[in-house]
């Protein structure tokens, strides 16, 4: 059987479906083992989850959420019913009881001021904070429609994680995600490309009405605020990525060491992001076999094996990965086949029939 065609409806969503799996599998990867020391990793790369169950984060727990937040909207042009279902959702998970999986302090924070009345954008809403929340969870937003796909991103991110330097990486992950099959491979040097673009001011992004009506209630000028968000670090990060990236097209897998070196260990967005981009080149080929060092299962065990916060770092690497395919069940042909714990399994499993579509389906 021919496999779709990487824009056709079909792919999309096969695509979505292979972005769940990975981003879930690389988070349990990785949960394993998330504040343990490279230096004291119990292997080199770390193994896959071994038990009856593959356990998740938050990081999985709120992409779930922000699904199931976008599949209740009927219209995404209607931002204030937009920013209330993603709030209520990512409200419902700080009381779950499963909310027990080190949610990061930020989240948890920004939703406690939620909780109490206060809007995103106001001074006691959400927190100023950088952290890698504002990227790890966001696949459902990169599978909206594409007129949609960078306001629904940067409003997933503020909600909890009012930055630039949060909104920005988060801009530039979707992206990627949304064109994987075009940009597997090459990842880094399109994010970098992305950016010198808002730089020199010929991005589209600048220009796009729903980016400038939900960003509004922040700032009046789009343009400076994303480069704002690229002069904090972003850029710095995303070029020694690209420079790491280099290095190890000349190295055998054995020799990558610690994904971490040289570029930061992904509690914040921009690491966070450089770092999976970084992993997602070595695990995809751009039509040339011997382009990828690693399979994808490979590049979830070394996105794991890492100095940082590994399982976002494997999480979002694993939604990198699996969204550059866009045959069904990719993750189960080159032989990874999680068994998450059955409520999360059958949530992943619903969600990906389905696509964040906002009625226009």
């Amino acid at each position: 059987m021919t496999a779709p065609t990487a824009g056709s409806d079909t792919a999309l969503l096969a695509r979505y479906g292979n972005a769940l799996t990975g981003l879930a599998a690389g988070d349990a990867w990785g949960y394993q083992v998330e504040f343990t020391s490279y230096t004291q990793m119990p292997a080199y790369p770390v193994t896959p989850p071994a038990g009856q169950w593959w356990t998740i984060s938050d990081d999985t727990q709120m992409t779930l959420a922000l699904h199931w937040a976008l599949a209740e909207v009927t219209d995404f042009a209607d931002i204030e019913a937009v920013t209330d279902a993603i709030t209520r959702q990512f409200l419902l998970w700080q009381v779950d009881p499963d909310n027990t999986r080190a949610p990061g302090r930020t989240c948890m924070t920004s939703l406690h001021n939620l909780r109490a009345g206060a809007c995103w954008y106001e001074t006691h809403g959400a927190v100023e904070s950088a952290g890698c929340g504002a990227v790890m969870r966001l696949v459902p937003t990169a599978f909206a429609p594409q007129q949609y796909l960078l306001g629904l991103t940067a409003l997933q991110a503020v909600i909890t994680h009012k930055h630039p330097r949060a909104v920005v990486p988060a801009l530039l992950l979707a992206d990627a995600t949304r064109h994987a099959p075009e940009y597997c491979g090459r990842f880094l040097e399109h994010a970098l490309t992305g950016a010198a673009q808002i730089y020199n001011g010929t991005s589209g992004w600048t220009m796009d009405p729903y980016l400038r009506d939900v960003l509004a209630p922040i700032t009046g000028d789009v343009s400076s605020y994303l480069v704002d968000g690229l002069n904090d670090g972003t850029t710095d990060i995303l070029t020694a990525a690209a420079g790491r990236l280099e290095q190890l097209r000349h190295l055998p897998p054995a020799e990558f060491g610690d994904p971490c070196a040289g570029i930061g260990e992904g509690w914040e967005s921009a690491s966070a992001v450089a770092l999976a981009l970084l992993v997602a080149d070595r695990a995809t080929t751009d039509n040339d076999p011997a382009a990828a060092a690693l399979t994808g299962p490979e590049g979830l065990a070394w996105a794991a094996t890492s100095n940082g916060d590994s399982d976002s770092i494997a999480c979002i690497a694993g939604g990198l990965i699996g969204s550059a395919h866009p045959e069904k069940d990719y993750w189960a042909a080159v032989g990874l086949t999680p068994t998450f714990e059955p409520r999360y399994a059958e949530e992943i499993a619903t969600a990906a029939r389905r696509l964040p579509a906002g009625g226009t389906d």
